[in-house]
């Protein structure tokens, strides 16, 4: 949550709170100390716990040069949606097993790596 928004919760508490103190109505007053004791303690939190949230996210774009796959999926409800998959060129691990046992046969020297 964001910091401005913590404190003007916190004091909204405040000034609602000196609302009830004013018109000596304890059903105001009352839930509003817990506003202000519960705002004051996210700050805190927010002041305690900001400093690590200070180191920058760097968004590269790995996947904007690779190929992509679309894959469509259809509900029965007639609507769809349309998921962008990387095509990987890995095998799977049966395949890198073979392609083990083919290199430690001799077999697999005159495949491309």
């Amino acid at each position: 949550m964001p910091f401005y928004l913590s404190f003007f919760l916190t004091l909204s508490a405040i000034m609602w709170f000196v609302y009830g103190v004013l018109l000596k109505d304890i059903c105001i007053a009352i839930p509003n100390v817990l506003g202000f004791a519960l705002g004051l303690l996210q700050m805190l939190l927010y002041a305690i716990y900001n400093d690590g949230a200070k180191e920058k996210v760097v968004i590269t774009e790995e996947h904007a040069l690779e190929q992509m796959q679309n894959v469509v999926v259809m509900s029965p409800l007639g609507t769809c949606e349309v998921c962008l998959i990387p095509v990987t060129n890995d095998m799977s691990d049966k395949g890198k097993e073979v392609a083990e046992e083919k290199e430690k046969s001799g077999e697999g020297k005159d495949l491309p790596a």
